[in-house]
């Protein structure tokens, strides 16, 4: 097919505007390239609830099965669920129908390989692209693969609870945003699985694909307010947001303030080397001083990684760590098959403060109180040697090159990266004081207006 947009087409996924972009015609085709690609013989099959999700389901089950292989149709599932499935099944690879936290109106598929390794652009999904949009590719032929619907819910449960002394746990009080995502399933079976956790309300609890109050990205400060709002009206211990497909996790402490990803990234991996002691902790180069701080008190290895679930998968495996963060509220963990998942997190915090004689609010106080951080900055440009001219400006600084440029000085430090999918550059900075971040976040915003174009 000549006339799919190459730009769908990501660095980690498959992702556009429904139906202009991806329709189930391109999701058709898209399988189809992937099956000829992959060669699987079966493939897990899976849903969020998107608007578009379940016709987009019924696509790739028809361009698989034409293709000959065997589809295990695992149904409405998180995309944490979806990979278990893949895993836990045995299945050749898989493909989810899922835009993650993308606005209502994008559609979208997660690509994986045996092992629920991740498709990314580098590992195949340009290859599917290349495949896909030659002018000598022709889909033609069905196969005789088949159809089996599997429920893989309770295994899924029992899987991520047997990870946890669940009957440890206090009584917390929790406020929950499942941005009317996958997450809402997830919550209501933890109530009747673990009835110690008190969840005083579920903010948005019902599944609902037009995300009626916008998009499901709890890492947006507009999407955070109304969580913050009832924490402060009900005072639980903690509250908990999820993204749409529920593979991200954030929280707020018992003062509705939102926690910075990389405080929490720092206090699980001083949980996980309690578990691993000596264990290999991978992290992104976006935000990791609090992390590396707390790895080298926890007498663990601190291994820095390129950002993105696929890369960020193929290094777990490949170092054999115990646990991997990411800024940008993905967790990943060894006793998770080196895969990522949201739900994870949230029981190792309820451990944490299980068995803490304080407060939310007071765990994190001495990270809040040495390290500060600022939200991540977009800044749009033209310049495409942008990186090379802020390189030449810090002259006097330790330059790190793994993932964009990282600008490292004793007090201060800042990473730029360019997006993988749009004109804009992502900034990061930390600082050893609230004063000093505050003029590195000028200093460097008006260098990069004056390098922009």
């Amino acid at each position: 097919m000549n006339n799919i947009d190459p730009a769908i087409f990501k660095a980690y996924d498959i992702r556009g505007k429904y139906p202009s972009q991806i329709n189930a015609e391109v999701v058709y085709a898209i399988a189809r390239a992937y099956a000829e690609f992959i060669k699987p013989k079966n493939v897990v099959v899976g849903t969020d609830m998107r608007l578009c999700g379940e016709e987009f389901k019924q696509a790739l089950i028809k361009a698989l099965t034409d293709a000959g292989a065997d589809v295990i149709d695992v149904g409405l599932v998180s995309t944490d669920q979806f990979y278990f499935a893949a895993y836990h099944l045995g299945a050749g690879g898989g493909i989810m129908a899922t835009a993650s936290h993308n606005p209502k109106e994008y559609g979208g598929l997660k690509l994986v390989r045996e092992k629920a390794m991740p498709i990314s652009g580098d590992s195949g999904i340009y290859k599917i692209r290349d495949l896909v949009l030659s002018s000598k590719y022709q889909v033609s032929g069905t196969g005789q693969g088949k159809v089996k619907k599997t429920n893989i819910l309770d295994a899924y449960y029992e899987h991520v609870l047997s990870k946890f002394d669940v009957s440890k746990f206090k009584d917390l009080k929790v406020v929950a945003n499942t941005n009317f995502g996958m997450a809402t399933p997830a919550v209501e079976e933890l109530k009747k699985r673990v009835p110690s956790i008190n969840f005083l309300e579920v903010i948005n609890g019902r599944l609902d694909g037009s995300f009626p109050k916008g998009r499901p990205d709890p890492l947006r400060p507009e999407t955070r307010e109304e969580t913050s709002q009832t924490i402060k009206k009900l005072k639980p211990d903690l509250g908990v947001a999820w993204d749409g497909d529920a593979d991200r996790c954030f929280f707020f402490d018992e003062k509705g303030e939102f926690v910075t990803p990389a405080y929490i990234n720092a206090l699980l991996s001083e949980y996980y080397l309690q578990k691993f002691p000596g264990g290999k902790i991978l992290r992104d180069t976006r935000v990791y001083r609090v992390i590396d701080d707390a790895i080298n008190r926890g007498g663990g290895i601190s291994v820095p990684a390129v950002a993105g679930h696929s890369f960020i998968k193929e290094r777990m495996i490949k170092e054999d760590a115990v646990f991997g963060t990411e800024t940008s509220g993905h967790y990943y963990f060894k006793e998770n098959f080196y895969l990522d998942n949201g739900l994870l997190p949230f029981l190792a915090v309820l451990d944490i403060l299980s068995s803490a004689d304080k407060t939310f609010s007071e765990l994190l106080a001495p990270l809040r109180e040495k390290f500060f951080i600022s939200e991540e900055i977009n800044f749009k440009f033209e310049n495409q040697n942008i990186l090379e001219d802020i390189k030449k400006h810090y002259l006097q600084a330790e330059i790190g090159e793994l993932d964009g440029l990282d600008v490292k000085f004793d007090d201060w430090r800042a990473s730029f990266r360019k997006s993988n999918t749009e004109n804009y550059l992502r900034v990061n900075l930390e600082a050893n004081s609230k004063e000093l971040l505050e003029i590195k976040i000028k200093e460097v915003t008006s260098l990069i207006s004056g390098l922009s174009s």
